[in-house]
């Protein structure tokens, strides 16, 4: 078993207002659309939460687990015909700090369709918000560059709740990585799978889109069966040289998070048969989508 790396816990304030200072400047000379409109999420009071978020986390950030197993990953791509997992440039991997925004939340087929409309109603008040964590991107056993999403996981719920130690428990192995399963400090199991998977990616333009279909079922240990959804996120990325973008942000991207009705599991608030009819007239579509903005710079140095 292989641990992680932690990024350094030493309060970055100074560097990061250095960087937000540079960030809002980039902005103003009109560097490229792409990073000058994201330049503006890293502000002084974005910098300096990220700067706490960052040192609640890593204090006690668990590690990710990764013990090699190549020959299962294979035979997965084999099966499905699908990558064995997203694989970033070279110049990704280490340690950033990403600042998001959440854009816009929506029920395209109305929110009769939305099952856990308490989740959707509080993602919708969250529009506008910025959120502040760690991202991590580590090299596997096949030495490709890939998310390390047992450690991105854990970061982005710890800052989410606001510094408190969120996940209790979380299982990943970097070279098998279509499977991650965590238990909330609440005792809620989250089983998250991989079905599918897909990637472009432009060196020359410095631009990517993935997207990743997945199967998730949620046990709140409540009386009635665990909820299940399948949702896909389409992620399109551009980056720059981390000397060009001048402390700015080196790494922006838009992404989209879509569900879908799953014809098992729990069926919310609506009966049984009211929601097998729901699955049958969404007819595969996304019932809900949101859509989050992202610009990352690298994590600040000692």
């Amino acid at each position: 078993m292989r641990a992680s790396r932690s990024p350094s816990t030493s309060p970055p304030s100074t560097v990061s207002r250095r960087r937000a200072r540079r960030a809002e400047g980039c902005a103003r000379a009109g560097d490229d659309d792409a990073f000058r409109d994201d330049a503006v999420a890293l502000t002084r009071r974005a910098a300096l939460a990220a700067a706490r978020a960052v040192v609640l986390h890593t204090a006690c950030a668990r590690p990710s687990i990764a013990s090699p197993r190549e020959t299962l990953s294979r035979a997965w791509t084999r099966a499905t015909g699908a990558p064995e997992d997203v694989t970033f440039p070279s110049s990704f991997a280490g340690d950033w700090l990403a600042t998001a925004t959440c854009v816009d939340v929506s029920a395209p087929l109305g929110t009769s369709y939305v099952r856990d409309i308490e989740t959707f109603e509080r993602e919708r008040r969250e529009i506008g918000r910025r959120t502040t964590y760690p991202v991590r991107f580590a090299r596997n056993a096949r030495g490709d560059v890939v998310f390390d999403r047992a450690f991105n996981v854990d970061a982005l719920a710890t800052s989410r709740g606001g510094g408190r130690d969120v996940v209790r428990e979380i299982e990943w192995d970097i070279d098998d990585p279509n499977v991650l399963k965590l238990t909330t400090s609440d005792g809620t199991r989250v089983f998250y799978k991989i079905t599918a998977r897909s990637s472009a990616r432009d060196d020359d333009a410095r631009t990517m889109t993935t997207s990743e279909l997945a199967e998730i079922v949620l046990d709140r240990n409540r009386s009635g069966s665990p909820s299940v959804k399948s949702t896909r996120v389409v992620t399109k990325y551009k980056w720059r040289d981390v000397d060009d973008a001048r402390e700015g942000p080196a790494i922006v991207a838009s992404q989209t998070v879509y569900e879908y009705l799953s014809p098992v599991g729990d069926a919310g608030t609506a009966s049984r048969d009211d929601a097998d009819a729901a699955f049958i007239r969404a007819r595969g579509r996304a019932v809900s989508q949101s859509v989050h903005r992202i610009a990352m710079i690298r994590y600040p140095d000692r």
